[in-house]
């Protein structure tokens, strides 16, 4: 039997003077089902954790993405070490800065320079700011989420606090829908296309290189965000994987193993604009703890079949999930999209039942049977077969619960604790 007492303590304590007792919106408990998941985690151990009141659960957000080799990695730990006894930040640069940014340049097909900064809002702020100084143009157009910056923010439905005017500037345009693109880049003097090049199931045939020619055409800078995609797909990120390489590109989460870094990369004309003028500075970017972390990990990253494993587990599991789902005729409630390596699950309300309820049940059902997931899971490479067969099971458990909820129009009976409460929520029932 689960106790989450010693976590719900540390709630208790944290609600009173952090905002949502969380610095990552979706790490804070309104994500889970209060009373009945984990808050608070003490250690981990390859693709597992353990929570402050001792449970263990097989991890599948794997801090929403940035564990791509295993919690508590041996050699990933021997590189932070033996850094940690020289120095953190210091007066000085470390080489291991010269060493990182010479094999992201061999490893990402459009690198020929690299600036490092620490989160992926910072590398795609930065991607922006290079674009509009080199075109001379204010207007953005973007598809995807790119952090919390004005620019971006600015043009989704969560942008209190930013004025009207930095809003303005940017445009949202559809994913896998050229005429859209270009009738977008027609009507306005677009300094970039921003995009996230894997979404859902990922980019029709085509359609990253039409996105390339429109964007050149009307005289505008790409810029991939590759923040989630890079060093999950493929050691080169989706540019290696669908042979399209843009002009800039903004890399993060999955870089070190969890340890704070993130990068914009590119062409050399554009990087050296940092020395002419254009902004792009932190304190922290020179972190060689981080950095010590990333060469550490992306030599693991690069062993021949890392990648080939994390897509056999993650086929496994996506066909299963749509198995599943067809086993539950839940096919107008569920859905299952993504590509193997980062996939999910997809809520639809049914008759007085809102999706937050069906995800709910979903939810609680994972984390009474040891498993830690949102609806859209990651993989490190740790996981196996018999992980995802236990993630399947859970799965099967939930699919069933789910069904019992439709068929009752109610989860009275199956929620224990309280229901999936999002900061964010969709507009659809």
């Amino acid at each position: 039997m689960q106790s989450f007492k010693n976590s719900e303590a540390l709630l208790e304590r944290e609600v009173k003077v952090s905002p949502l007792a969380a610095q990552t919106y979706s790490k804070s408990y309104r994500y889970f089902c209060r009373g009945a998941a984990p808050s608070y985690m003490d250690h981990g151990e390859g693709c597992y954790i353990y929570d402050v009141d001792g449970n263990k659960f097989i991890d599948f957000m794997c801090a929403l993405g940035p564990i791509t080799v295993g919690y508590n990695d041996p050699e990933v730990n021997a590189a932070v070490i033996s850094q940690v006894n020289k120095f953190a930040s210091g007066s000085l640069q470390s080489e291991l800065e010269v060493e990182l940014a010479e094999k992201l340049c061999e490893i990402i097909p459009c690198a020929e320079m690299v600036r490092f900064v620490k989160n992926g809002g910072d590398a795609t702020t930065a991607a922006v700011r290079l674009a509009r100084a080199y075109t001379g143009r204010d207007i953005v157009l973007m598809s995807g989420y790119h952090g919390m910056h004005d620019w971006s923010i600015g043009a989704s439905q969560n942008n209190k606090g930013v004025p009207k005017a930095v809003c303005d500037l940017t445009i949202n345009f559809t994913y896998n829908d050229l005429e859209d693109l270009e009738n977008k880049l027609k009507a306005n003097d677009v300094a970039a296309v921003i995009l996230e090049p894997i979404q859902s199931n990922g980019p029709k045939d085509g359609y990253l290189n039409g996105v390339k020619e429109l964007a050149h055409k009307y005289g505008a800078i790409l810029i991939f965000d590759e923040v989630v995609s890079g060093f999950h797909y493929a050691l080169g990120g989706a540019q290696e994987v669908f042979g399209v390489s843009p002009d800039l590109v903004a890399f993060g989460k999955g870089m070190a193993n969890g340890y704070p870094i993130s990068a914009v990369a590119g062409r050399r004309d554009l990087l050296e604009q940092i020395e002419q003028g254009v902004f792009v500075s932190t304190t922290f970017g020179g972190d060689s703890i981080a950095m010590a972390a990333s060469l550490a990990t992306l030599e693991i990253l690069s062993t021949p079949g890392f990648y080939d494993h994390i897509n056999k587990i993650g086929t496994m599991m996506r066909d299963g999930i749509q198995e599943r789902i067809d086993k539950y005729d839940l096919n107008d409630i569920l859905s299952v999209s993504g590509m193997p390596a980062h996939c999910g699950i997809a809520f639809e309300g049914h008759g007085s039942l809102s999706y937050l309820d069906i995800q709910s049940v979903y939810s609680q059902t994972m984390i009474q049977n040891g498993i830690l997931v949102f609806a859209i899971y990651f993989l490190n490479s740790h996981h196996t077969e018999a992980e995802a067969k236990a993630y399947l099971d859970a799965t099967d458990k939930a699919f069933a619960l789910i069904r019992q909820a439709v068929d009752k129009d109610s989860v009275d009976d199956i929620l224990i604790g309280g229901k999936v409460d999002p900061v964010f929520k969709r507009n659809i029932k």
